[in-house]
């Protein structure tokens, strides 16, 4: 029981990806994004279980299912509060929906006409399963390169920015990475095997674009951060965006998810400093793929095991090197969960080397990739060069998401005011137009 405990703990581990789940077949003619006869945008977008998710372009959000009137209504955000808004589709495959419940949103939105191409691309002789999204017209448009986090989902199915983004004017290729989706190969978290795919995908949709290919770039969410600015060194990108990623390592992620969790709960800067200790014992252990820093951890953990604090240590990682033996974790890493990280990658070596211009959009209180290295960060970029943009929106979590404190934790209401049309104006212009809802831009809007 105890091995099998063992086992089912070290599967968890958030590093390793995410769903791999299909999404409900007979909901996936209701997506797509609509738009109101003002303008106002409304996108509808899978789920795995038997339900669909909206999204308005200021952020907010919701879950929804049909009742047996075929009105669809459910929660807000990612909560279980219920939500006012009531959705009602015309037959599959929908042309138009109503909404009904949400003051100044209501009304009759149709469909908008995007031009859908997908392709299958090859990169290190793998087949990729990729699609090109672009506004109607025949003008060349900006087009940005959905590169993917760490999830094993599929981005062809679930990333809702393929179709918001051509809703205001952009194009988008959109591809699912290797190991995943209809994609071929293994999953990976090998950032200079997926840096290679993202160069293959860019080049995948220069060449569906055509004549209507204008800057074409990368924007990367969470490990895509660390990805895209890779991938753009190696090709020809006009642009970056990286959205909730970090310029520290993999490594320095781990340490400073678990220095942020035991300082949550309250110990001082001594327990802090012991909490280093173990990270960078368990740092070294993984950036010499188990050659180096056993002793030490093992040291590590007879002087501290004993402490009230040591079995509160997560991070990304390091919690489960410490909860269980280093010979069975590197028995479970290396033949079942290990998926190839990069775990010394230097992204302030990379983000140097990138002669593009650059949007970093952080959550200030993201748990998953802290922030405040990455700002500093961006701080000393900014005054080597004036290309480097950053955006930080007040009181959200990964994904730029606004959250509520419970007792069980945070839930997840809306995507922040702004994250969308700032990714979108950005594209089109790479400067800060703003505002963007409450984000603190660097530097300041270009009217100001």
């Amino acid at each position: 029981l105890r091995c099998f405990l063992l086992l089912v703990g070290l599967f968890s581990l958030t590093g390793c990806g995410g769903d791999d789940s299909t999404p409900y077949e007979p909901y996936t003619c209701y997506v797509g994004v609509y738009a109101r006869d003002d303008g106002q945008l409304l996108d509808i977008g899978s789920l795995s279980s038997a339900a669909l998710r909206w999204r308005l372009l200021d952020g907010r959000t919701g879950r929804i299912s049909p009742d047996a009137n075929a009105i669809w209504s459910g929660s807000f955000g990612w909560t279980d509060e219920p939500a006012p808004a009531e959705i009602t589709f015309d037959a599959c495959p929908s042309q138009t929906l109503t909404v009904a419940g949400l003051p100044g949103d209501e009304g009759v939105y149709r469909r908008q006409t995007l031009l859908v191409t997908d392709s299958t691309f090859r990169s290190d002789g793998l087949a990729l399963a990729g699609r090109l999204v672009l506004p109607p017209g025949n003008k060349p448009v900006p087009i940005v390169v959905l590169v993917h986090g760490s999830e094993r989902s599929s981005a062809l199915d679930y990333y809702p920015l393929q179709r918001l983004l051509p809703a205001l004017g952009t194009g988008v290729f959109v591809y699912d990475k290797r190991g995943t989706g209809a994609s071929a190969g293994e999953y990976t978290q090998d950032f200079d095997l997926l840096a290679g795919d993202a160069v293959a995908a860019l080049g995948e949709a220069r060449r569906l674009a055509e004549d209507r290919a204008g800057r074409v770039g990368y924007q990367g969410g969470s490990q895509g951060g660390w990805i895209a600015p890779l991938a753009a060194t190696r090709s020809d990108a006009a642009f970056v965006i990286a959205s909730y990623g970090m310029l520290e390592s993999p490594l320095l992620e781990d340490a400073m998810q678990a220095q942020q969790d035991i300082s949550a709960l309250g110990y001082d800067q001594a327990v802090l400093a012991k909490v280093r200790e173990l990270t960078d014992a368990t740092g070294r252990i993984l950036a010499s793929n188990f050659e180096e820093g056993g002793e030490e951890l093992a040291a590590l953990k007879e002087r501290y095991g004993n402490e009230p604090w040591y079995s509160e240590v997560r991070g990304e990682i390091t919690g489960h090197m410490l909860s269980s033996p280093l010979w069975a974790f590197r028995f479970v890493y290396k033949n079942f969960v290990g998926v190839g990280t990069t775990w010394g990658h230097d992204p302030m070596a990379v983000i140097r080397a990138v002669e593009v211009p650059v949007l970093w959009v952080l959550a200030a209180d993201d748990r998953e990739a802290p922030p405040a290295g990455t700002q500093r960060a961006l701080l000393e970029l900014q005054a080597e060069r004036r290309d480097i943009a950053a955006a930080v929106f007040p009181r959200t979590d990964h994904g730029i998401l606004e959250y509520v404190e419970t007792d069980t934790g945070r839930e997840m209401t809306r995507y922040a005011d702004g994250y969308f049309r700032l990714l979108a104006d950005w594209i089109l212009d790479p400067r800060l137009q703003g505002p963007y809802g409450n984000a603190v831009l660097s530097p300041p809007r270009a009217s100001e």
